[in-house]
């Protein structure tokens, strides 16, 4: 019966909903804030904690059993049901349990479950509202026009630039300046023209002559082609190295509603926090599938299966 207390204690307020099969559903229920006209206050937000007797046994509670007392499945399964047993003769008719921090579940002579929740801690308190007096803004004061109007002058326009005055003899010597200018340029540029051409034309009456030509003394130099292959060694690219690991899932749950399988992946992520293990969800053969992404060599398959079946019970293989 301590078990069961502390599984709702501590799945609860981590998850915010917890399912205890054959008893009932426990969740956590977020109300806004609210004004009560009488009081004239604000009444702040609240969580709230609300059981109902209609449940689904997503398999959460074996499995914190299991973790929590480092059971196999098959034996998490029975002592599940003789802790739901000891629950359930806890509730006889006129009698009542206590969940700390949470409230008391009480049975009836017709086998209803009746929940008292607790309060829980609410911050900040009460906050007190008072009406709010609005203020038209005053008008402007009204001035009075003046008699006479100050005359604006007219903006003044740009002035012209003035373009300076050369005499004859100021002209001739530009001219003058101007054309030596000019015709030393191209004198530069004719003189480089000259020198490129005549580089280019040594380059190229050097490179037929060494095409056909051998220097005296030079060892004659004999070259055997195979006929025999289609392309040259040197083009041939080495294939990249192509690593023999696989990757695959290990389906440990199976929801029809994805709803079920993220609510499912959070629960194995939390157990698993500490160890940082990794699952995903994914949508094949009209069901949503919780899983581990492994990747191994094809020879290993059967032992990480068989590792994974070992410490989560049911699982197979999926690529």
């Amino acid at each position: 019966m301590l078990i069961l207390q502390q599984y709702i204690q501590e799945v609860l307020f981590r998850q915010r909903i917890c399912v205890v099969p054959h008893i009932g559903t426990f969740s956590i229920q977020h109300f806004p804030a609210r004004y009560n006209a009488g009081a004239q206050t604000l009444l702040p937000p609240r969580d709230q904690v609300v059981f109902t007797q209609t449940w689904q046994d997503d398999g959460s509670c074996q499995e914190w059993i299991a973790l929590k007392e480092n059971l196999v499945p098959a034996v998490a399964q029975r002592k599940l049901e003789k802790y739901i047993e000891e629950f359930k003769a806890a509730l006889q008719p006129g009698q009542a349990l206590e969940l700390p921090g949470i409230g008391k579940l009480q049975g009836d002579f017709a086998g209803n479950l009746h929940f008292y929740a607790e309060e829980l801690p609410v911050d900040p308190a009460d906050l007190p509202l008072s009406p709010v007096q609005r203020q038209e803004p005053a008008a402007p004061p009204v001035v009075a026009p003046t008699a006479a109007l100050t005359p604006v002058e007219p903006p003044m326009p740009p002035e012209t630039p003035v373009e300076p005055v050369m005499t004859e003899e100021e002209e001739n010597t530009l001219e003058a300046v101007t054309e030596g200018s000019i015709f030393k340029w191209w004198w530069a540029v004719g003189g480089a023209l000259i020198l490129l051409g005549g580089l280019a034309t040594w380059w190229y009456i050097g490179r037929q002559g060494g095409d056909h030509e051998v220097p005296a003394g030079a060892p004659a130099v004999f070259v055997i082609t195979d006929t025999t292959q289609h392309h040259k060694t040197d083009s041939v690219a080495t294939a990249p190295a192509v690593s023999d690991s696989i990757s695959y899932f290990i389906v440990l749950d199976e929801y029809q509603d994805s709803l079920s399988a993220a609510k499912k992946k959070a629960t194995r992520e939390s157990w698993e926090k500490e160890k940082g293990t990794v699952f995903v969800t994914y949508h094949r053969d009209n069901r949503y599938k919780v899983a581990l992404p492994v990747t191994s060599l094809p020879i290993d398959t059967t032992s990480e299966l068989q590792a994974v079946k070992s410490k989560y019970g049911k699982a197979y293989l999926e690529h």
